[in-house]
């Protein structure tokens, strides 16, 4: 008995072995990269939306390998909530986490919703990364590396015309393991800070952070007189239960409502926010 059970421990430890160090030699990268927004600043056009109702929402793709419905009810949990945009992190496109199924084309059709993808890596002919899921018209879609080491991290970067107005709307995941990387977190903050300070419009940042909101880094970025923070009110990862997913939007902006979500199948909570704008 004792035996089986020592072999059983080496297979399993073997296998998470193989499965961290396939992970670190195909994905992660150790040579920080650089900021890219351009140092050039920009007057924004006063082209607000009357009302804007936005979701951050982490799907945790990855788990559509074990569950077939995983991602159907995530779609569910959209609808039912039905906002104008939602920020979406980890989605897979093709990987074999997502028994090589395009997360964002599925959302797109069970939505009814306009889509765009911005890929963070590659593996193995699949990609991961970031997506906007709208009810308006996408009319620009960029997507922006962040420095720092380890596992690649983007900013999707989306023009949307939409109620009447046209508004930039950002989509990010930062760099995880918490303290471990509170540098790197740090410096894809200010990075952050440059792009949504070039930006012409109106703008809404959405995005798991990966450290809670009074973190040294997070406290930072919000001393930002051009930002205000939107949510979270409550925690949102299930687990650790910190509140690691956001909504920051430009001071033009009113907060009408914030709530996070105790609703769908991820381990992240969506938090879900109304803004207004000259009421």
């Amino acid at each position: 008995m004792r035996k089986r059970l020592g072999i059983g421990c080496l297979i399993f430890f073997g296998i998470v072995a193989i499965v961290f160090g396939y992970r670190i030699l195909s994905v992660y990268e150790f040579r920080s990269g650089e900021c890219l927004a351009s140092p050039i600043p920009v007057t924004a056009a006063p082209t607000y939306p009357k009302r804007l109702v936005v979701m951050s929402y982490n799907i945790q793709g990855h788990a559509a390998l074990l569950r077939d419905e995983h991602i159907p009810k995530i779609a569910e949990t959209i609808n039912r909530f039905r906002p104008d945009i939602v920020g979406i992190n980890e989605a897979h496109k093709n990987t074999w986490q997502s028994r090589f199924r395009d997360h964002v084309d599925q959302l797109r059709r069970a939505t009814n919703m306009n889509a765009a993808f911005g890929e963070s890596y590659e593996q193995m002919g699949g990609q991961f990364g970031n997506a906007v899921l709208t009810r308006g018209r996408i009319i620009t879609s960029d997507v922006y590396r962040l420095p720092g080491t380890g596992e690649p991290r983007t900013l999707l970067e989306t023009r949307i015309s939409i109620n009447g107005g046209t508004v930039e709307f950002y989509v990010t995941h930062l760099a995880a393991w918490e303290k471990l990387n509170r540098t790197a977190r740090s410096r894809q903050l200010e990075c952050l800070s440059r792009h949504l300070g070039t930006s012409p419009y109106p703008y809404v940042l959405t995005g798991d952070l990966n450290a809670p909101p009074d973190s040294p880094e997070v406290v930072a970025f919000r001393r930002s007189e051009a930002i205000q923070m939107a949510g979270p009110v409550a925690p949102t990862h299930r687990v650790m239960e910190l509140g690691l997913d956001y909504v920051f939007a430009d001071r033009g902006w009113r907060v009408q409502s914030s709530r996070t979500l105790d609703d769908g199948p991820s381990d992240h909570r969506p938090v879900l926010v109304e803004l207004v704008h000259g009421e």
